[in-house]
């Protein structure tokens, strides 16, 4: 007897996570035997909004004592793993966010933006992650909540910055990444050649370049993992680089629980970190 089609089905109750990366997904079932076919990433603002949870009161109260008398920022990227245990409520850290991560209602406040991509990818209708409106979001002007004292400002210093491949006159709080100042400063004694080195290959790096020229302290990275998509992996050993040279600096990093950036077993067996 020929084996009935199944029909795909994905309902509230399959939420889980990915056993690999801890990205939040849906299993889709098969409803001729109600056996789970394949998961798929929850993405889209709404129904990642609905199970991500806020940092617990506990750790939020542990992170607040670490972070006395250094100068903090959070980094938020879109990891679902941890991109909503931002301290979003301690009001003495900086908030930097990236892309398209306004869309979602979990990103509660932010200080600095990065779009560091070509223009042709932030004027999309239809950005990443199905996200809709990112050039009219660009396109209106975002006014400083709380005083910051960033190096660089937009033209109208009442604005936030949002870091860019070069200012934009159709974006308001746009301003030029400072790029010379930033390899200058990470890169003076790397050499290729005659040519100084430029290693910068996503957001995450140019963040981190911003918070070294700037003397932050203390670096938190929250929803990034760079461990699920080919693009992702090819921008983690910079990403971890970068995390290298600020902790070289005497900048403190810390990441959630479970986070996949410098994250391995050790070379040649486990036995040597056994009771750490």
């Amino acid at each position: 007897m020929n084996q009935p089609i199944p029909m795909m089905v994905a309902g509230d109750n399959d939420r889980t996570h990915c056993p690999t990366c801890g990205m939040a997904v849906r299993l889709v079932r098969r409803t001729y035997d109600d056996r789970a076919d394949h998961y798929e990433a929850l993405i889209i603002g709404e129904d990642v909004a609905k199970i991500l949870p806020p940092q617990d009161p506990e750790t939020a109260a542990k992170l607040h004592k670490l972070r006395a008398g250094k100068k903090t920022v959070a980094f938020v990227g879109l990891a679902a793993t941890s991109c909503s245990l931002a301290p979003f409520e301690d009001p003495d850290v900086e908030i930097w966010a990236l892309n398209e991560t306004h869309a979602f209602p979990w990103l509660k406040r932010w200080d600095r933006w990065f779009q560091i991509h070509a223009t042709e990818s932030w004027k999309r209708h239809i950005a990443k992650r199905d996200v809709r409106g990112h050039f009219d979001w660009l396109r209106q002007r975002h006014e400083i909540e709380m005083p910051r004292g960033s190096l660089h400002k937009p033209q109208d210093e009442s604005l936030k910055p949002i870091y860019m491949q070069y200012w934009h006159p159709q974006v308001p709080n746009s301003i030029d990444y400072p790029l010379h100042e930033v390899v200058g400063m990470a890169f003076k004694d790397f050499w290729r050649g005659d040519e100084r080195v430029k290693y910068f290959t996503s957001t995450f790096a140019y963040m981190m370049g911003i918070a070294l020229l700037e003397d932050f302290k203390r670096v938190e990275v929250y929803g990034f993992e760079m461990a699920d998509e080919i693009e992702y992996v090819m921008q983690k050993a910079c990403a971890e680089f970068w995390i290298g040279l600020a902790l070289g600096r005497g900048v403190e990093v810390y990441t959630p629980p479970g986070n996949q950036i410098l994250h391995s077993e050790l070379y040649g067996g486990n036995e040597q970190g056994a009771g750490w």
